[in-house]
């Protein structure tokens, strides 16, 4: 089973930058001064760590991106900026403990997840955001260079995780008031935007056409790739039409059947009927269990680094020492 690669979502999960107060308006020949008065604030200590100083200014460009793209209503939040404090002060310390071991990023899963972010907000996006929210891209790179570090090293520290039958079983037990035996059936789909196309693939099912050409050739559901099949599938889970396909018999195809999501055809397969609920939410207890037990594992390395580390704040309103 894969870990989670939690850098990106790290990064980009945060709320605010450090805030320095709100200006008063200015003369211009103000303005000199009032930028070495920034710089000055930005290059004050914000918290010592093990010895290591870091800034104001290394606080704000650990937030940034997620300051430029916060609600504004939220930028005043004091438990926001509590959980920043101490989220900024986790990822120091992981760093602090990563480079004192000699860990290596993986420069090919870094540039992986660059790509990744450049493709999806796009060049010309990120050159505007940079200019509409005085944004530095390069520093929100080496960010995140910072948190592909620290995930790597803390997934050869805590390593692997493994999850027994045994543990799943007690878990379900401990759920089990929660879960529900299920009816699951084997279904085919085909989903048109249009009556039309929906009676024209119906139609061509007649001629003898299968039910798995029509679906890749007329279906707008994802499932049309795979001929509309949609394996065994809890019908509860699903919009209410798709119970329609309970009404037929095994091998039936029903007619075209309208609703919100478009015009549908449904072919039962088989149904299962009152499937136990062990069998049914197995893998997803034990995806759940996995995560608890990563989770855990990581709080546990992380508490022992801060039993070994003396962390202080500049600012007193945040006490001497961090708390996790």
């Amino acid at each position: 089973m894969k870990r989670i690669f939690i850098a990106a979502v790290l990064l980009f999960s945060c709320f605010m930058i450090l805030s320095c107060g709100k200006k008063e308006k200015q003369e211009p020949q103000a303005e000199e001064q009032s930028s070495r008065a920034d710089d000055a604030s930005l290059a004050e200590t914000f918290v010592t760590i093990n010895g290591e100083k870091l800034t104001n200014g290394d606080f704000r460009d650990f937030i940034s991106y997620s300051y430029a793209m916060m609600d504004p209503e939220n930028r005043d939040n004091r438990a926001v900026m509590e959980y920043l404090k101490k989220d900024f002060v986790r990822h120091r310390l992981l760093l602090q403990a990563a480079k004192k071991e000699g860990a290596k990023i993986d420069e090919k899963k870094l540039n992986t997840m660059l790509e990744a972010f450049k493709n999806e907000q796009g060049e010309q996006t990120i050159a505007e955001m940079q200019k509409q929210y005085d944004l530095d891209f390069s520093k929100i790179e080496d960010i995140l260079r910072q948190r592909v570090l620290v995930t790597e090293f803390l997934n050869k520290k805590t390593g692997s995780t493994e999850v027994s039958d045994k543990e799943i079983k007690a878990y379900y037990e401990k759920r089990k008031s929660e879960l529900s035996d299920v009816t699951l059936a084997h279904i085919y789909h085909i989903v048109t935007a249009d009556e039309k196309k929906a009676k024209e693939a119906l139609v061509m099912m007649n001629k003898g056409i299968s039910f798995e050409e029509v679906a890749q050739k007329y279906s707008i559901a994802p499932e049309g790739e795979q001929g509309g099949d949609l394996g065994y599938i809890d019908i509860s889970t699903y919009p209410d039409i798709f119970s329609e396909a309970l009404k037929l018999k095994k091998g039936e195809v029903s007619g075209v059947l309208k609703s919100e999501f478009g015009y549908h055809i449904f072919k039962l397969i088989d149904v299962k009927d009152k499937v136990s609920s062990y069998d049914y939410y197995k893998a997803q207890l034990k995806e759940e269990l996995y995560e608890i037990k990563e989770e855990n594992k990581i709080k546990d390395y992380i508490d022992g680094l801060y039993q070994k580390s003396k962390i202080v704040y500049a600012d007193s309103s945040s006490g001497d020492s961090d708390s996790k």
